[in-house]
């Protein structure tokens, strides 16, 4: 059975400005998100309504895919052989 401040914390929800501050970002790209399908709300109204509950599941299945996109890319780098052209030539300087 849930604790009860694990199900309490279920029932919390934020606003356009609140997910903004909690995300770290501008609302217009929560709008953005939201209004894509990417970012888990709903519109009541004229209003979007986010679950607290929701937007760290999210958060956190975002952070996960970022990091292995990372991680795929710096393999994909290292796979590559090396330099893609040698380094430049350098003039010989003059001796003083």
């Amino acid at each position: 059975m849930p604790d009860k401040k694990e199900h309490d914390r279920s029932k919390i929800t934020f606003d356009v400005d609140e997910t903004a501050d909690m995300l770290k970002v501008h609302r217009n790209t929560v709008l953005q998100l939201a209004e894509k399908g990417k970012l888990p709300g709903a519109k009541i109204g004229r209003a979007w309504v986010f679950v607290v509950d929701d937007l760290v599941k999210w958060l956190r299945l975002e952070v996960e895919r970022q990091r292995h996109q990372r991680l795929d890319s710096k393999t994909q780098l290292r796979t590559g052989g090396g330099r893609r052209r040698p380094p430049p030539t350098l003039p010989n300087l003059p001796e003083t």
